[in-house]
């Protein structure tokens, strides 16, 4: 094995680690096993077209954080406070769009933006009436519906059941 495959499984490692990726997802998008990943890794040489497509792969993350940070240039940065319980529903739908928590609220707040924007300009008056509005809507954004006093399990169903069969 070359001097170049060992930097490069040195990258490669540091690279997975940077970026919070999982190896058997990373080997899956290697289109090949764990096992094979692990063995590239250790000890067995990584093969031609793989290494182009890990490099690619690689290039490809590095220049989109360049520019990410070229634009942030120009962001205005801002806080908001949440309670830790907040915070940890934020943090389980980050991580289930596998963002950070940052992309994930920066994500959010511009797509809600754009929707309260859109319908303003579309019909002003359904900015207030027609347009559920993140807080107003938490099951799209990966936090479980609160159930409402008026929901509750004495009530009639709102669809009708069919009976059972016999």
């Amino acid at each position: 094995m070359s001097e170049n495959q060992d930097e490069l499984k040195v990258q490669i490692k540091a690279w997975l680690k940077a970026q919070n990726i999982p190896r058997n997802e990373f080997a899956a998008a290697c289109f090949v096993s764990p096992n094979t990943l692990r063995n590239w890794l250790a000890k067995v040489a990584i093969p031609k077209d793989k290494e182009a497509l890990i490099r690619l792969m690689m290039e490809k993350t590095e220049g989109e954080k360049k520019l990410k940070e070229a634009a942030r240039a120009n962001w205005k940065p801002f806080a908001v406070l949440l309670s830790a319980e907040d915070y940890k529903l934020i943090e389980e739908a980050a991580k289930r769009d596998n963002m950070t928590v940052e992309e994930w609220a920066e994500a959010t707040l511009i797509k809600d933006a754009q929707k309260r924007m859109k319908n303003y300009y579309d019909d002003e008056s359904s900015i207030l009436n027609d347009t559920p509005m993140a807080a107003e809507i938490p099951e799209e954004y990966g936090a479980p519906k609160p159930s409402s006093p008026s929901s509750s399990s004495s009530s009639a169903p709102s669809s009708p059941r069919r009976k059972p069969r016999r």
